[in-house]
């Protein structure tokens, strides 16, 4: 049989690629397999591009994690094309963070800010970047203040980063950015379709991932709001209701308002630079993966584009996931033949399947 694993990261827990590399051991035996890990801007977003550019290098630097501690981390440069591939989770990752340090208000993406800066200075003329799996919510205003940008209060005081002081924002000073930014063309990949603000917005449906509390989402809106208005007043631009823009703790909202980013949702941009449909033509089976299958799967997370590509060629898929949501199975494509597996259903407890998820994957592999 010819099987196509794409397998997303399974957050805090495995890579893609480590995923992949368990399929492609385990089912080479008696499989013709070809396994690719995928990633939607979260996790894994140098590691996919990497795949696509075998010629890139990674470059090291130092910048601030979420908690303004500084760190090492790293982003990949295709020479060739002068162009730089950052990933937010990298810089200011939710994943390796401890609970107890989780800090949804103070947290802040200046060090996103910091490696662009990095980019920026090599002589980068193309930049993507890969949004997800963060651990702050201060809606990209630490890029920009990173990159040189004010955050003012009504008495002209520069605000410190992070997403509560923006309770107190009056007026944005973009300072150099404009002239910084001017000839670069940056794209932001982002994860998910919500907005900024609201119901579905970043503090309400991703505040209480990266910590918060009740009372602390409402202070999270609360101050992405001023943010949004004092960002209209500075550039015109809606990151209040545009799609996308509650992407990696709103990072995208300040990429798109105050360096004028376009976005480009995960799984159109996997279309846009695989062949799925060849590779979907070609495979008996398609396996794609991820932490939890849920509602926001299906709203351009990288599994999406395999799901897609399994039903527009009648091709049987499989689904590992360490969790699933029952109401998001109702709302897959109709004619897609789908079996779903879940890690928990093998594993003791949810911890032991986050522990051991190469283990149970390899198990339901086996099963196959």
């Amino acid at each position: 049989m010819k099987i196509l694993a794409l397998p997303n990261s399974f957050k805090g827990s495995i890579s893609a690629r480590q995923t992949a590399r368990v399929l492609a051991r385990t089912l080479n035996a008696r499989h013709t397999v070809k396994a690719v890990p995928l990633s939607d801007g979260g996790d894994g977003f140098i590691d996919f591009f990497q795949t696509l550019f075998p010629a890139a290098r990674r470059v090291r630097c130092r910048a601030k994690n979420a908690f303004l501690q500084t760190a090492a981390t790293q982003y990949l440069w295709l020479p060739s094309q002068k162009t730089a591939v950052l990933e937010t989770a990298r810089i200011c990752g939710l994943g390796t963070a401890p609970k107890e340090e989780l800090d949804p208000l103070g947290a802040s993406s200046y060090g996103v800010g910091e490696v662009l800066a990095h980019a920026l200075k090599k002589g980068a003329q193309k930049i993507y970047i890969g949004l997800g799996g963060v651990a702050c919510n201060d809606g990209g205003a630490g890029i920009a203040q990173a990159l040189g940008a004010r955050m003012l209060d009504k008495n002209g005081r520069a605000l410190p980063p992070g997403a509560a002081p923006l309770q107190r924002l009056a007026r944005i000073d973009l300072g150099p950015l404009p002239a910084l930014l001017h000839k670069v063309q940056m794209y932001a990949v982002a994860d998910v379709t919500n907005p900024l603000l609201g119901a579905q917005g970043s503090a309400r449906v991703f505040g209480p991932q990266k910590g918060a509390t009740p009372a602390q989402v409402r202070t999270l809106e609360k101050a992405l709001t001023a943010y949004a208005q004092t960002v209209k007043k500075t550039t015109g631009r809606d990151i209040a209701h545009t799609p996308s823009t509650a992407a990696a703790g709103g990072l995208c909202a300040g990429l798109y308002g105050l360096l004028n980013v376009k976005i480009i949702l995960g799984a159109d941009f996997l279309q846009a630079h695989l062949p799925l449909d060849t590779w979907a033509a070609w495979a008996d089976l398609i396996i794609t993966c991820e932490g939890k299958l849920d509602k926001q799967t299906l709203f351009g997370k990288a599994p999406l584009a395999a799901l897609q590509a399994a039903a527009r060629h009648h091709k049987p898929a499989l689904f590992i996931c360490g969790l699933c949501e029952e109401k998001a199975l109702k709302k897959l494509p109709k004619n897609l033949q789908l079996s779903v597996a879940c890690l928990s259903d093998f594993a003791l407890s949810c911890t032991d399947s986050q522990r051991r998820a190469a283990h149970y994957i390899r198990q339901i592999a086996r099963n196959i």
